[in-house]
């Protein structure tokens, strides 16, 4: 069983779309955290920066197309998130344009349709993807919007064992946002520092599920950002259970506990050998 990764950041863009320094800088962030093998431990950890579409589509196939069927697969992007005429969502790749009438070059973006085939075909049982993009709740291509405009993922989005965290609902636009304690995306920042410092390990087990970061970070983007709606979407409670990373401030917590309890009996041993020697 291995845990794989692919992290995609998109910082440049052509004129109409507006820059992201804050992509490229979240795949790093993201990268150290999940080699960290007191924290994500993750086998193999590939970035890829500001790719042109091909590029992309490839590496994204090739992720899911190459691991096994017990095998736990993460995809995460961070860039610009591009809705079409149709409302199909687009993963903008360095060289994605709009047409005079502000309409998609579909050709020069990633569909998330393509991505989600990529998915459905993979042997993998356990796979997660995060979006830190805009429009990112409309990952599912096929869904169809509500007269509201909102777009029901769960009904036909998820699997058993498959996960999505985004960092906005279907509807919601976000211009780039920086924490100000951090140069990262502000949703991206809180699910690196959930898992850092253990404070998304809401059950203090020393693992940090899918769930428990997903409601770490929904909390402290919503204190920042009230418009803001992280979301997650699963259709088996098993995807809840993936667990993303282990917590290392709160493994070596209890280190520095065994380390005192191993003392304390030394410590009692010693006295008792004494007292039998009187």
């Amino acid at each position: 069983m291995a845990k794989v990764a692919l992290l995609i950041g998109v910082s440049e863009y052509e004129v109409g779309l507006n820059p992201l320094p804050a992509a490229v800088r979240d795949v790093v962030a993201l990268e150290r955290i999940l080699k960290d093998s007191e924290m994500g431990d993750f086998n193999e950890v590939k970035v890829l920066t500001n790719p042109d579409p091909q590029t992309m589509q490839f590496e994204i196939e090739t992720l899911f197309s190459t691991c096994g069927k017990d095998d736990f697969v993460l995809l995460f992007f961070s860039g610009h998130g591009i809705k079409d005429e149709s409302n199909n969502l687009h993963f903008a790749t360095r060289i994605t344009q709009k047409s005079a009438k502000g309409d998609l070059i579909r050709s020069t973006a990633v569909p998330a349709k393509f991505v989600h085939d990529m998915m459905n075909n993979s042997r993998a049982k356990r796979q997660a993807i995060i979006l830190d993009c805009c429009y990112s709740g409309a990952f599912d291509p096929n869904l169809q919007s509500k007269d509201d405009g909102a777009i029901d993922l769960k009904a036909q989005l998820g699997a058993e064992g498959r996960v999505v965290l985004t960092s906005s609902s279907s509807t919601q636009y976000s211009f780039e946002q920086k924490d100000s304690d951090s140069d990262l995306s502000v949703y991206t920042h809180y699910l690196v520092k959930g898992i850092e410092t253990g404070e998304g390990d809401h059950n203090n087990d020393g693992q940090i599920s899918v769930l428990e970061l997903h409601e770490y970070a929904n909390r402290k983007v919503q204190e920042k950002l009230p418009n803001v709606t992280p979301k997650i979407i699963v259709l088996k409670d098993k995807g809840f259970d993936i667990v993303l990373a282990k917590t290392k401030v709160k493994l070596h917590h209890k280190s520095i506990i065994n380390d005192k309890k191993i003392r304390a009996l030394l410590g009692l041993r010693g006295l008792m050998y004494n007292e039998a020697q009187r």
